[in-house]
């Protein structure tokens, strides 16, 4: 009897044991699924926002290069979004290559918005000033998702598992509402350049209950 109880004991713990580590597996799907669907209106508005400039204090050139990273961004994070979808409904032997797939496309966001400060011209301050930090707290948040995202299996190239090792040292990400707060203040914080204020003041983002839909400022309500 005693034995028998043991073993149903040790089944129950193993049972458990296996349920908890599959849903810390797959915890971080939801939560990264909201993220990237925040930060690709984020990335949208950051192009409106330099557009709504252009011929003020933004030059032709700076449009252009921001433009094309923003695209270039707005791709990469659909992606992300894609592969994320696909993960979670991927048998266990396709999911590592799909963690490879997230994180070179995560990859390549930051080195999409890394590399537009350096380059761009904008003589203005404070529209310089601004641009830099909405390019930073989206940055930042695209850095910070390698945190909750799992790292793939040994059996990936030591250069996958480099470049996917390194964000993992970096802060958990901000929640998707948290973000966005942080980034609508970001956008819309006074700079007392009447016409940036202006141009930054429709370009919040929102989000529904449950994050089931995003939209850009104008669209939602």
């Amino acid at each position: 009897m005693k034995k028998a109880v043991i073993g149903r004991a040790l089944a129950a713990g193993i049972l458990c044991g296996t349920m908890m580590w599959t849903a810390c597996s797959t915890a971080w799907i939801s939560e990264a699924e909201q993220i990237v669907a925040a930060l690709i209106p984020a990335t949208a508005n950051l192009v409106t926002l330099v557009a709504t400039l252009q011929g003020k204090s933004i030059s032709a050139g700076d449009l252009q290069t921001i433009q094309s990273a923003g695209a270039q961004a707005g791709t990469e994070l659909q992606l992300m979004q894609s592969l994320i979808t696909q993960y979670q409904k991927a048998d266990a032997t396709a999911q590592p290559e799909l963690l490879s797939q997230i994180q070179t496309a995560m990859s390549a966001v930051q080195s999409t918005l890394d590399s537009l400060p350096p380059v761009l011209n904008i003589k203005d301050a404070a529209t310089q000033a601004k641009i830099s930090a909405v390019i930073g707290i989206v940055l930042s948040e695209v850095q910070s998702v390698a945190a909750i995202v799992p790292l793939v299996s040994a059996s990936t190239s030591p250069e996958m598992m480099a470049t996917a090792g390194k964000p993992m040292r970096k802060r958990p990400p901000l929640t998707a509402g948290e973000f966005v707060t942080s980034y609508n203040a970001t956008m819309t914080a006074k700079t007392g350049n009447a016409e940036l204020d202006h141009a930054t003041t429709g370009l919040r983002i929102h989000v529904h209950k449950k994050f089931t839909s995003w939209a850009s400022a104008g669209l939602l309500k």
